[in-house]
């Protein structure tokens, strides 16, 4: 199922047991929409099965943004997120540079990855996984779809960010996106 609405609702047959993916053009309301599934799951679904981790940056104009800038999680949901997350192809002013960011990324990123696979809960929700794509594994993200029951990221999917200095990150994380959409159920693209 694709859906291509900005005004997408989901209903929860939708959402529990599958796996879902949200791709779009930065400030489109990808983070806005996981939010209200987050919402709508935690009243079906015992908050203590849900983690949440959240990989994207602080929000900047209409750059980025956290979950917890659309509601309150639930103190019983697991809530993992880095606690510097970098724009690697906007704070970047160099390939170096770039490439610097997206590896402190990957450092930061990977371990709350891997703290889900060791610890599993029935529903996994990831926000902005392709920061994690620009340099990260596939197969580690694919482990956490793999073991959550019912799956929710979103993702980057336009062109304002192709700039790259070259490093070849953005080619990356269009590819990585491609192939994590292969595994979904359902995606859904917001214009």
């Amino acid at each position: 199922m694709a859906k291509n609405d900005k005004r997408v609702q989901l209903k929860s047959n939708e959402i529990l047991g599958k796996k879902l993916l949200i791709l779009g053009e930065t400030g489109s309301g990808k983070t806005k929409l996981l939010a209200e599934i987050l919402q709508e799951l935690t009243w079906q679904v015992d908050p203590e099965e849900i983690t949440v981790i959240d990989l994207a940056p602080q929000r900047t104009g209409e750059i980025g943004g956290k979950l917890t800038d659309y509601l309150n999680i639930d103190s019983r949901v697991r809530y993992l997120s880095p606690e510097k997350v970098y724009t690697p192809r906007l704070a970047g002013t160099s390939p170096e540079q770039v490439l610097r960011y997206a590896k402190l990324n990957k450092k930061s990123m990977e371990p709350l990855l891997n703290r889900f696979v060791r610890n599993v809960t029935r529903v996994l929700m990831l926000n902005d996984i392709t920061l994690y794509l620009h340099l990260g594994e596939l197969q580690t993200v694919l482990e956490c779809v793999r073991l959550a029951d019912t799956f929710s990221a979103t993702a980057y999917h336009g062109s304002r960010f192709d700039k790259d200095f070259g490093t070849g990150i953005s080619v990356r994380e269009r590819q990585m996106t491609e192939e994590l959409a292969a595994f979904m159920d359902s995606i859904v693209r917001i214009n």
